[in-house]
């Protein structure tokens, strides 16, 4: 996390300086006990501060007794209790405006941490290649960049702040408990070591359930992603129980790791108190046997035993919260995972050219895993070409669209845009080339111009109109009431199947592409609707270069080319009545779809 940290060093100092005043407010507080008693039970004057001889500490301890003797006891009662009440009002207060600008200053230093860490591990996970996402549900995603960060800034960039003001508090206390008496401190220092080694014990354990409730937490997180985006089928279907039951179990799995996960982390506190109060009865124990012996003076004794009980508390609040880190540096190492690695497709830095391109596909195979999807692929598309892709199910069609958007890179063979390899182009040129229009739509909750022109952050209305004009949306659009600011709701659900494709079209064409690619555009419509987006297809591809991904063949019988996959081949290549005549793979299809014997 420290690349992330370093920006906000002038936070850290300042927040380090408020942490550390508090802390000499607090502990001050508590040392200033000996000449409150004194003035109020003994004498009130600087004369009857008790200075021992024996040691160093001692010497310091008298020392300090007579500087704030001669700051706040006077000759008189009464104005002694004066000073001593100004002074600890005024310690008061200094604690709680420290206080105060030690939290605003960590809000604004944590929650500046976790927004690069958010920012930048968006802008990794949209960086990342579609092999990504495949290996990885939605919900896992969501809940990283949601569970995981918000987990990382409670119990790690938050606690690092606290440890840093308990910590600090710790040390002074130490220090002054060192000047009254060194003997003294080793012995409950030593004491709450004990403990200490207990509970780190547990850290572990602590470690390995935080992981779990991180990944139970992403498992229900991954199923309301999914119920929600798939309420149609849910509810068409009845299953709803069903969807229930599972997120309920989910839920409860949850629960059962957090449960167990608090028995551990209650135990911290038992054993933190027990070792502390030891450490307490210790001390007064062997400190009155010190009394008795005129080791240590009374006055002595009780600061030490003030502020070894003020101690207590930041030991309480650091053990605690060391082990509320344990699930921090479990989500961290899942937000660390995701950032460490590196996309499996890079960028080239040679910029595509604006002409209209040709593409080679040169002896081309790929493999998801063990599975071989294409074989030995060699094509060429020449510019202001129409080539078709058809084949059964399976054969590789889209996977070849896939590879020559390059979100995948082929095992063997080469992709060539005119002579240069792919693989050498810079990633975000070469895919501007290319329009992209995909069987399942995805549009965004917001107004129709902002969905064609998507990702243009000036987007200019003459080419919106003009590219809804050659896909033929222009005239729906218009009947709206508010025409192309209409908001179309999520996914554009407030739009029909043949709407929202022709506003994908229509976003295709906005940014004017060299290469138009159609994957089963129109499979998922109805005739009218089919009709009507064939229609913008065809008037679209004019003077462009396209390849069209179908099933339909009644779509594509005016293809330049049809290419056929088979079995992850190319099986044939050819005009519609070219393959018909050879009566092959292609003809074969085409009497599947079109004669009632076949």
């Amino acid at each position: 996390m420290l690349p992330f940290v370093r920006p906000f060093w002038k936070l850290i100092v300042f927040s380090t300086l408020a942490n550390l005043l508090f802390s000499a407010a607090n502990a001050l507080t508590l040392a200033i006990v000996e000449p409150v008693f004194r003035t109020l039970f003994g004498s009130a004057g600087p004369a009857s501060v008790a200075s021992p001889a024996a040691g160093v500490t001692s010497g310091l301890k008298a020392q300090f007794d007579e500087i704030v003797a001669s700051l706040l006891i006077a000759s008189d009662y009464s104005t002694s209790i004066r000073n001593i009440s100004l002074v600890i009002f005024t310690l008061f207060l200094v604690r709680g405006l420290m206080k105060y600008l030690g939290n605003v200053i960590s809000i604004r230093l944590e929650e500046g941490i976790m927004k690069r860490i958010r920012d930048t591990l968006f802008l990794h996970v949209t960086r990342h290649s579609i092999d990504f996402f495949t290996r990885r549900k939605t919900g896992d995603i969501i809940s990283l960049l949601t569970n995981d960060v918000g987990v990382l800034n409670h119990a790690t960039i938050n606690s690092v702040t606290t440890l840093w003001r308990e910590a600090s508090t710790l040390i002074i206390y130490i220090v002054l408990l060192m000047v009254i008496s060194a003997k003294l401190t080793v012995i409950s220092v030593g004491v709450s070591l004990i403990g200490l080694f207990l509970i780190r014990s547990v850290t572990s354990v602590l470690r390995r359930y935080g992981s779990r409730m991180q990944a139970a937490q992403a498992d229900y997180t991954s199923t309301l992603q999914e119920s929600v985006l798939g309420i149609r089928v849910i509810k068409g279907m009845g299953v709803e129980p069903s969807v229930v039951e599972r997120f309920m179990q989910q839920t409860a799995s949850y629960v059962r790791r957090a449960v167990r996960n608090t028995r551990v982390m209650s135990l911290i506190p038992v054993f933190n108190d027990t070792f502390g109060i030891l450490a307490l009865v210790t001390v007064f124990y062997i400190g009155g046997m010190e009394r008795a012996s005129g080791a240590i003076t009374p006055s002595n004794l009780v600061t030490f035993l003030f502020l070894l009980f003020g101690l207590m508390q930041p030991i309480s609040v650091i053990v605690n919260t060391i082990a509320q880190m344990q699930r921090g540096i479990a989500a961290g190492a899942n937000v660390a995972a995701v950032l460490d690695e590196a996309p499996s497709i890079t960028s080239g830095t040679i910029l595509a050219t604006d002409k209209q391109p040709s593409l080679a596909i040169e002896g081309v195979s790929f493999s998801y895993g063990e599975n071989e999807v294409l074989r030995d692929i060699s094509l060429t598309i020449q510019r202001g070409e129409t080539v078709a892709f058809v084949g059964a199910s399976g054969s590789g069609k889209s996977t070849m669209l896939d590879l020559l958007l390059r979100f995948y890179d082929p095992q063997s063979g080469t992709i060539r845009l005119d002579s240069t390899d792919i693989r050498d182009l810079d990633l975000a040129s070469y895919r501007h080339i290319f329009g992209v229009v995909s069987q399942e739509t995805m549009l965004f909750n917001d107004t129709i111009a902002n969905n064609i022109s998507l990702g243009d952050t000036q987007a200019d209305g003459i080419r919106v109109r003009a590219a809804a004009t050659i896909a033929h949306a222009d005239g729906f659009i218009s009947s709206m009431p508010d025409g192309y600011d209409t908001m179309i709701g999520d996914r554009g659900m407030r739009l029909s199947g043949g709407q929202r494709q022709r506003i994908a079209i229509a976003r295709a064409l906005y940014r004017e592409p060299r290469i138009l690619l159609f994957d089963e555009a129109t499979s998922a419509l109805d005739t009218e609707s089919e009709r009507l987006v064939q229609e913008a297809i065809d008037d679209v591809l004019k003077n462009r270069t396209a390849i069209i991904v179908a099933h339909r063949l009644s779509t594509i019988v005016n293809a330049h080319r049809i290419v056929v996959f088979d079995q992850g081949r190319i099986a044939e290549i050819g005009t519609h009545t070219e393959l018909l005549a050879a009566n092959g793979v292609y003809a074969k299809l085409h009497a599947l779809q079109f004669s009632p014997t076949a």
